[in-house]
């Protein structure tokens, strides 16, 4: 019943904050594309046609045209370093690489325009601009339900500017991801250190975008129906899953994130740093689930033992 009421309560979520997209009933039948996750880690991109965009914590290079959207993705980011510099004392410096869908192909990335990706070991590449390719992705993804945008975009039409919203909501989680193998609380498990990077996200978002919550939640609950509930185990979580199903993982540790942050507040990553030092450096699965009963819940509602895959 636990399970049925949170999925309720996405869907309700859905309804509040998202709005129907252009040809939504189309989009609804399209199938999740059969790629990897955007966690693998994907070679750099050619840089001699970028533009340059300097910051303190964020460099970034930019397909030509698209400064508006560099500077905006590189606040972004440079505000969820310095958040994370204070909650934890850990100097993210990171780069990103924003590209035109033809510089996307030419990349060879094995993900589609309009999802960010992972490159090196301090980097990612997201799109520069929202187009009819990405509104149909997301709108498959989300069975035809886009963000509301207020106002007119400075580009494209509402639709387009909304898969950007959603772009940006992963890569906030590609630079948590980062974040949480330098601070070493990816825990002994891979499902740990996905709880982890979820962790740092809802932190941040809960500090500096409360209002873009029901957004975040509406999203993850959608995805969370590419497959049923316990549909995996715990122990298969890992970065080459095909992309729907790792979806599917980041719906579960979104809201088992929520449970901790919950609990901890806006000292979340703190106290999860502290647990680890405790443990001996290592932040385990059986710690993690013996101190927070609601986790616990969260954990065995979520997943099962036994793989229903074939």
């Amino acid at each position: 019943m636990r399970r049925i009421s949170l999925l309720s309560a996405w869907l309700l979520l859905a309804g509040l904050a998202l709005s129907p997209a252009p040809g939504s009933a189309q989009a609804r039948e399209a199938e999740v594309p059969k790629i990897k996750a955007p966690t693998l880690i994907y070679p750099e991109p050619a840089v001699y046609l970028l533009l340059h965009l300097p910051g303190d914590l964020v460099n970034v290079r930019y397909t030509p045209g698209s400064l508006d959207r560099a500077a905006n993705l590189q606040y972004r980011l440079e505000l969820a370093s310095r958040t994370f510099k204070r909650s934890v004392d850990s100097r993210l410096e990171i780069d990103v690489y924003v590209l035109s869908r033809e510089e996307w192909r030419q990349a060879r990335y094995d993900v589609p325009y309009g999802v960010p990706v992972r490159v090196g070991t301090r980097a990612l590449a997201a799109p520069a601009e929202g187009d009819d390719g990405t509104v149909q992705l997301w709108s498959g993804l989300l069975r035809g339900m886009l963000p509301a945008v207020a106002g007119s975009p400075i580009r494209g039409t509402p639709q387009q500017a909304a898969t950007m919203i959603l772009a940006d909501f992963l890569a906030q989680l590609l630079v948590s991801e980062i974040l949480v193998d330098e601070v070493g609380i990816a825990g002994n498990q891979q499902w740990v250190r996905g709880l982890m990077t979820h962790v740092a996200s809802v932190e941040f978002v809960k500090r500096h975008e409360e209002s873009r919550l029901r957004d975040l939640d509406a999203m993850y609950g959608l995805l969370a129906q590419h497959a049923g509930p316990r549909a995996f185990s715990a122990r298969e979580y890992a970065p080459d899953l095909g992309f729907g199903d790792w979806l599917w993982f980041q719906a579960q540790f979104h809201a088992g994130a929520q449970t901790i942050v919950a609990k901890e507040g806006k000292g979340s990553l703190k106290k999860m740093k502290k647990m680890r030092g405790k443990a001996g450096g290592v932040l385990s699965d059986e710690q993690l689930l013996r101190r927070y009963d609601a986790l616990d819940e969260w954990f065995y509602a979520s997943f099962t033992t036994v793989s229903l895959r074939r």
